[in-house]
């Protein structure tokens, strides 16, 4: 597999500046670079582009793919974290991390686990994965505490941390239900479904939460009329204003942020690994079950009405595909299957003699119908 790299930014609050869509050209000349989007793919050579600073210079969202390993997300915070004692047990030296900027409260979330080459395979779906996870921004400045925790689970089974020693932080309610983007978060880091269900297991219910638009009309009504139509002639005169970003600082400098519910259970990351194997095995095992039954009701509806599969391999047979020719070997082996005891026994070979003879010259189907036992080798 050759090397293939993807990195990429996404703007939020607002549109990169002139003056910094200028450092943003300097960081790579082959991206494709808007006042929005950086967007860069390699299969040779490396990005070697500042990222930090181009998140402090306008951008708000930073992914970075590579398939020898790297998986790495920085999130800008320009406020920092809106509850750092609530974030607090999520972050540590070794696990997430928080990069403050050398003056102001801002900083970036850094979630950069190691991983080996072939640790997490090859990801699919590359496109649209960053805009995916644009929200997840959104979402922990409205203090969900559920990005941290999968970015604290993330970080801690990676491949520098002992499972049976690394443990979880404080599990956040809502865990059963995640959002789009806290989902597209654990597809990047290849958290299973299995894994996140075992996670889930004891999580608090998720509060029922106020209409926002009720806080923000009340906080707007403390606002100043010079000042709200300083804010509504900026919206009105710039189509993609940054003024939205600005209005939502103040606020959240003005309104504590309510506290999002969490658990302490302390489970280690080993013990979450093996109750994800135990949810795997009965998840597949009601897969097989209800796969049987599927069968089944299938085999037993060709016995009762044969001539319909018979009359489906006659209209396969005339698209002259491979496709249709396997359709047509494995709907007769079925067929076979279905009647076998019955008084309409050898119909299947039957209908496949007289497709063979009827398409001598057909050698993949007669080859489809070998596999199938139709035709002797």
């Amino acid at each position: 597999m050759s090397e293939h790299q993807i990195v990429a930014f996404r703007a939020i609050d607002g549109p990169v500046s002139a003056k910094d869509l200028e450092f943003m050209h300097a960081q790579s000349s082959r991206a494709e670079i808007t006042p929005w989007s950086f967007d860069n793919e390699y299969h040779y050579g490396d990005f070697r582009g500042n990222a930090i600073e181009m998140l402090r210079r306008g951008y708000d969202i930073h992914l970075h793919y590579a398939n020898f390993g790297i998986r790495k997300l920085l999130i800008r915070l320009p406020q920092g974290l809106p509850n750092p004692k609530a974030a607090k047990p999520y972050f540590s030296e070794d696990t997430l991390k928080f990069l403050p900027d050398k003056q102001g409260p801002g900083g970036s979330l850094c979630i950069e686990p190691f991983h080996e080459s072939d640790d997490l395979g090859y990801l699919q779906g590359l496109d649209d994965l960053i805009d995916r996870l644009v929200p997840l921004r959104g979402e922990i400045l409205d203090g969900d505490l559920r990005p941290l925790y999968l970015a604290h689970l993330v970080m801690s089974a990676d491949g520098e941390h002992d499972p049976e020693e690394s443990k979880e932080g404080p599990i956040p309610a809502g865990l059963v239900k995640l959002t789009p983007a806290q989902l597209a978060l654990a597809e990047f880091y290849n958290l299973s479904d299995s894994f996140l269900a075992a996670a889930a297991q004891g999580s608090p219910k998720l509060p029922v939460q106020d209409d926002p638009r009720t806080h923000y009309a009340e906080w707007l009504r403390e606002q100043s009329e010079l000042t709200k139509v300083e804010w509504l002639t900026q919206v009105m005169s710039e189509s993609r204003s940054p003024v939205r970003s600005e209005i939502m600082i103040a606020f959240r400098k003005c309104r504590p942020m309510p506290g999002w519910p969490t658990l302490e259970l302390g489970r280690t990351i080993a013990e979450l690994e093996e109750k994800a194997d135990e949810i795997q095995r009965e998840n597949d095992r009601k897969s097989s079950e209800k796969a049987a039954r599927q069968r089944a009701k299938r085999l037993a509806d060709m016995a009762a009405d044969p001539e319909k599969v018979i009359k489906k391999t006659e209209e396969l047979v005339k698209l002259r595909s491979t496709d249709s020719y396997r359709q047509i070997a494995s709907l007769l082996a079925d067929l076979r299957e279905s009647l076998a005891g019955t008084n309409q026994q050898g119909l299947a070979e039957k209908q496949a003699k007289k497709l063979k003879e009827s398409n001598p010259t057909l050698h993949t189907l007669t080859s489809a119908l070998r596999k199938e036992g139709f035709v002797p080798k």
